[in-house]
């Protein structure tokens, strides 16, 4: 997938959550708004300005393109280091109340989704896992599965909207894909390569008028024929939303989803698991389900009789993730941590002052300047400069870039195991 098509294919946070996207009216609309406000993003060269872009006077002057970067501005911050924020930005707008008979630690008992998951893995050759585009919490999950999963012989990584070929320069950069722009995201492609998955992806090339119903078509066929050709291959899929649903015709357009076509192309059973769907309440029932079974990482909920698990949607997934509560007392939110393989690090942060927004990347040392950063974060207020980075022991490059692109420091930083605030060095 090119760096272009990648950009188009953020309208997906839009279109896969049912948003519409008004076109404008009179002799001065263009013929397509959509089309021209992604040629316009496709100019700019970096996440960072397309931010900027999002957020400036271009945007706000006109009404279409306003409405259409509301939407599209989530993904954004969420790649920038801001989820709380990218949550704020495009809420769920499920208000409908919590069905009565959500589980109760009187039925059901709370159990870590990692080993739930794993210990299904020996009876399947595919599990599916999903995502909320603009929320990267929903990649925890994914991550904390790539090892186990390689101990019980997985051995391909399916990932939505991935370039082809995945990883040329053994990194992620902004050819690696749009969703993949977000550091978890990449941590998440870093570790499947650091434990030898074979990276795939399986998007069906991009043309005009490729409907839903092509497109989830044609991601099946390029999975179910990878397993035909390795027919010891295992596979661990994460997609977007509804495209490991199991129920016919849930994709927009009455299209069957992906996973659905893909097991009667295949005649192999999936396990699906869902992160997408506990919305009720504006996501306040979720949260509330999280506090009262105390969950501290992504978990199931098992029946204490009949020891099933707790599906949202029975009929489109195997299980339903509780996520933990929301933290939104932090500009970042402690998950960052990555159930510890992470740690906040505070770095001098002084030279933004004045000079708003600005970013705040730190690299791997081992990598280029052009890889995806292991973390970043901008920064949209002089009070935010105590705001940490959440980097692993090691060694990265430090760098600050003002509004109008200019570096305001660039050194390197080293972060020791067990430290929580080690200095940057120049």
């Amino acid at each position: 997938m090119s760096r272009a098509a990648a950009i188009g294919a953020g309208l997906c946070l839009a279109l896969l959550a049912g948003v519409a996207v008004a076109t404008g009216t009179g002799d001065d609309a263009p013929a397509d708004p959509i089309a021209a406000y992604f040629a316009r993003m496709r100019e700019m060269r970096t996440p960072f300005a397309e931010f900027r872009f999002m957020t400036g006077s271009e945007v706000a002057a006109n009404p279409t393109w306003k409405q259409i970067a509301g939407q599209t501005l989530a993904a954004s911050l969420a790649t920038l280091g801001r989820p709380n924020d990218a949550i704020r930005s495009f809420p769920l707008h499920d208000r409908r109340a919590a069905p009565d008979d959500l589980p109760t630690p009187a039925t059901h008992a709370a159990q870590p989704a990692v080993d739930w998951i794993v210990d299904r893995a020996a009876d399947l050759r595919v599990i599916m896992v999903n995502e909320a585009h603009h929320r990267p919490e929903t990649r925890q999950l994914t991550l904390a599965l790539l090892a186990p999963l390689r101990a019980r012989g997985f051995t391909h990584l399916a990932v939505e909207a991935l370039a082809d070929p995945p990883l040329p320069k053994g990194y992620p950069t902004l050819d690696t894909g749009y969703y993949t722009r977000e550091p978890v995201f990449a941590e998440m492609l870093r570790e499947a390569r650091r434990q030898g998955y074979v990276l795939v992806p399986y998007e069906p090339a991009s043309k005009p008028g490729l409907t839903q119903q092509q497109r989830e078509t044609g991601m099946a066929t390029t999975l179910a024929g990878l397993l035909r050709a390795h027919p010891k291959a295992k596979v661990l899929i994460h997609a977007g939303y509804g495209h490991i649903s199991k129920r016919a015709g849930s994709q927009p357009g009455n299209a069957d989803p992906m996973a659905l076509e893909f097991m009667r192309l295949s005649g192999l059973p999936i396990l699906a698991v869902d992160q997408t769907r506990l919305t009720w309440e504006d996501g306040a029932a979720a949260d509330r389900l999280a506090r009262t079974f105390d969950v501290q990482a992504p978990a199931v909920l098992e029946d204490r009789h009949t020891h099933r698990v707790w599906s949202a949607s029975p009929d489109g997934y195997d299980a339903s993730i509780v996520l933990p509560a929301s933290d939104t007392s932090s500009v970042r939110p402690s998950w960052l941590t990555l159930d510890a393989r992470r740690q906040p690090v505070t770095i001098d942060l002084t030279p933004c002052k004045t000079h708003l927004p600005c970013l705040a990347e730190a690299r791997y040392a081992s990598e280029g300047d052009d890889a995806i950063p292991a973390d970043q974060f901008v920064l949209l207020a002089d009070g935010e400069t105590d705001t940490p980075l959440y980097l692993a022991p090691g060694q990265y490059r430090l760098r600050l870039t003002g509004p109008d692109d200019t570096v305001l420091a660039d050194r390197t930083l080293d972060v020791p195991a067990h430290d929580p605030s080690p200095s940057d060095t120049p």
